[in-house]
């Protein structure tokens, strides 16, 4: 009786750690997750600047100031090794797309109380687009995040075109720009 029991429980952790297996291995890293707020409205905030920006942006930045123009807003943490990954292409669109009038927002989130490790990560790609603070996450869940990074794309008119879950690519940016753009 004994013997059956540990075969049983011996079978069942088995068949839940394949399915875990199963589950981490399926698919793409970068799901497509739909958004609910495609088509909507993005969420308006008024968050604290990186101290880094404040001398351009001022004290906080929120949506409403940013009305008018199509927007990247791409949401990270100083922990998230993908963010590390996209960074330097966020970097290197928004020298390229500056001048078109799409403005890149970066908004550090689901971090609390590490602004210098924020600081740090700003530095470190030498990210010259506003970074924002969401210190309590309330603006990630506004926005219905699942997790970092993920970037939507707003149009001139303030509506969430779309989203991309994980790091974004030169692909992804040119496609979602294009329509931006148009």
């Amino acid at each position: 009786m004994k013997r059956q029991g540990l075969l049983l429980t011996v079978l069942a952790v088995a068949l839940l750690g394949g399915l875990f297996a199963y589950g981490l291995l399926r698919g793409e890293p970068d799901r497509d997750i739909p958004t609910a707020l495609k088509g909507k409205p993005a969420p308006a905030f008024e968050l604290p600047v990186h101290e880094h920006y404040v001398s351009q942006f001022g004290e906080t930045l929120s949506l409403e100031e940013l009305e008018g123009r199509p927007l990247v807003v791409n949401f990270w943490a100083s922990w998230c090794a993908p963010c590390y990954d996209e960074a330097p292409v966020l970097q290197a669109y928004w020298e390229r797309y500056e001048d078109t009038g799409v403005v890149f927002v970066g908004v550090q989130t689901q971090d609390r109380g590490k602004r210098a490790e924020g600081r740090a990560f700003i530095d470190l790609f030498g990210l010259s687009f506003p970074n924002v603070v969401d210190d309590d996450s309330a603006v990630s869940v506004d926005w219905g995040l699942f997790g970092v990074p993920e970037t939507f794309f707003v149009s001139r008119d303030g509506v969430v075109l779309d989203k991309h879950v994980g790091p974004v690519t030169p692909q992804v940016l040119d496609a979602q720009l294009a329509a931006l753009l148009r």
